[in-house]
């Protein structure tokens, strides 16, 4: 893949920027803990990353035409001391492809990197950047098997901002009672983890180092858990001793809240939306960078007399992490694409923050 890199600054509101053209675009956002704001937006062929300051800065804008017609996902990150902004672009589908990642350093306002991991027997067939290394800028890919055939061994990959790979793949198995590696939303980074669920039953959930070697490390065998061991994609991790996750229930989605440390578990059940016949589905949970706020996205669904089934858009409930409370709901557009949610949360007030109708929203809400 040929990447040709432009940069520019731009006064251009976060809020009403990029436009979608006639392919379907896909994007991802992320907040740091100093309030700033990325987003990156793929409208073929064209890679769009904004930057936006927490003051009154102006936004910088970088933009990278890249000649694959062939991906579908990315996911955005910042580096612990806010330096560097790492965007991960690669396919959801059933063929393993190549990940292609790029990075801007804030310091310079430009890219510093732009890079290709490919497939292959060391670092896996199925690629994702799930994060920088936890105290260090270096980047981690995971690798697995094919997306289809998750198998049980994994590798990660060490890759400097410059795009210089830091050391060999290392490949590990999990136990022999694992489900298999998949879902990268069971990995946890900033504190060395990747979480995997157990067969034929799903708790404990349980976890091994994700970038360096050693033993098993926390569970979450916790009486009252279960729901935990059941998450799909909605899950957060405020601290190295507190999970957070999301689940579908009938009739109230559940939100469970773990400490590691004293080995508590606090649920609560989100409100119930819509009437007869509605009903809905839990897809992605998002952390805010303080690890103070959890925001769940939920998909509002209903059946028709027919039987016939009808999307009603996304809501996103955000609730406190400790003590669990709901603090308020956003409600977004059927177009919405889920990946793309971010928020923040400082000064009293939660900040979401989407990808719909082919352009940037914010919506504002005040901690009650």
């Amino acid at each position: 893949m040929r990447l040709s890199i432009v940069a520019a600054v731009t006064g251009i509101c976060l809020c009403s920027c990029l436009t979608a053209r006639a392919s379907d675009p896909f994007a991802c956002s992320a907040f740091n803990k100093q309030g700033e704001a990325a987003t990156a937006t793929f409208v073929r062929p064209t890679l769009r990353l904004q930057l936006t300051p927490a003051g009154n800065a102006k936004p910088l804008a970088l933009s990278a035409v890249m000649d694959d017609a062939g991906l579908d996902s990315c996911s955005i990150f910042f580096d612990s001391e806010h330096r560097y902004v790492a965007v991960g672009v690669n396919h959801l589908g059933l063929k393993p492809g190549p990940l292609f990642v790029v990075v801007a350093d804030l310091g310079t306002g430009a890219f510093l990197s732009n890079f290709t991991v490919q497939p292959s027997a060391e670092a896996g067939e199925s690629l994702k950047l799930v994060g920088f290394l936890h105290g260090d800028p270096d980047l981690i890919v995971l690798g697995s098997g094919a997306p289809d055939h998750p198998a049980k061994a994994f590798s990660t990959t060490l890759f400097h901002v410059n795009g210089q790979q830091a050391n060999p793949s290392a490949t590990r198995s999990l136990p022999a009672n694992a489900l298999g590696v998949g879902n990268v939303s069971l990995v946890d980074a900033a504190n060395d983890r990747l979480w995997f669920k157990n067969s034929p039953q799903f708790c404990p959930l349980r976890s091994v180092p994700l970038a360096s070697s050693g033993p098993e490390g926390a569970r979450v065998d916790e009486p009252g858990a279960q729901a935990v061991c059941d998450v799909g994609s909605a899950i957060g991790y405020p601290d190295e001793n507190t999970l957070i996750t999301a689940v579908t229930r009938e009739p109230s989605d559940l939100v469970t809240r773990v400490d590691l440390a004293q080995h508590s578990v606090e649920q609560l059940a989100l409100p119930a939306t819509g009437g007869h016949g509605s009903y809905t589905a839990v897809g992605q949970g998002i952390l805010s960078p303080d690890g103070q706020v959890f925001a769940v996205s939920r998909d509002l669904l209903s059946i028709s007399f027919l039987g016939d089934g009808h999307s009603h858009g996304t809501e996103v409930d955000v609730v406190q992490v400790s003590p669990l409370k709901v603090i308020g709901k956003v409600r977004l557009k059927s177009d919405t694409d889920s990946a793309s949610i971010s928020i923040d949360h400082r000064n009293g007030a939660v900040t979401v923050l989407s990808f719909e109708n082919g352009r940037w929203n914010t919506e504002h809400l005040k901690v009650q």
